[in-house]
């Protein structure tokens, strides 16, 4: 209300100080949103779409997170057609990603940071695996399978979009993880099971 009256009556600091006020009312909002998709994700209400294009969902997820990386994220996709579909609901997935790829690269700072995607298939299925974190992601592509460690959901404080990104790639089947040596914080990876019914 202030901020839509008369702005000339307010300092610069005043003014700041609303529009940081607007900024986080949005976020809580936006926070309710992902809490109510979860709890529909949870329960089973909420029909999710066949045959969703995983990592065009992880393009659109980068460059959400564009404005706050530089330099921009590059993504990489094994499957050169990028052919993997898995079903889930589309708006929820891409804020999942956007929230996992804006944590790992506000820890790496102004490192190049890159985005890998392949399909890896094991006694339970294939899975879609994404992992995001500093260059030369392609040549670990066995390591970020097997050498697991806990994604530290917490990282950064007490906020909730970590731990609801990773709480909705799992109600779609998936699992979120660090890999390699280098700690928790070094990469993030999340996998989803490709879809059956396409």
């Amino acid at each position: 209300m202030l901020t839509q009256g008369d702005l000339s009556r307010l300092t610069d600091q005043q003014r700041r100080m609303l529009e940081q006020a607007g900024e986080g009312n949005g976020r809580v909002l936006q926070l309710i949103q992902e809490l109510g998709d979860l709890a529909a994700l949870e329960s089973g209400d909420l029909i999710l779409a066949v045959g969703v294009p995983v990592f065009s969902l992880c393009d659109q997820a980068l460059e959400s997170i564009a404005d706050t990386t530089r330099p921009n994220p590059i993504f990489t996709c094994a499957d050169a057609d990028r052919t993997a579909l898995v079903d889930g609901d589309v708006e929820s997935l891409k804020r999942a990603f956007g929230a996992l790829f804006a944590a790992t690269a506000r820890e790496h700072g102004t490192d190049q940071l890159h985005c890998y995607g392949f399909v890896n298939g094991d006694s339970s299925g294939s899975h879609a695996v994404i992992a995001f974190g500093p260059l030369g992601l392609e040549a670990k592509r066995d390591e970020i399978v097997t050498n697991r460690t806990v994604f530290d959901r917490w990282r950064g404080g007490t906020g909730l979009s970590l731990p609801i990104a990773c709480r909705i790639i799992e109600a779609h089947g998936g699992g979120v993880w660090a890999a390699g040596s280098a700690g928790s914080r070094a990469t993030c990876v999340s996998t989803l099971p490709v879809s059956a019914r396409v």
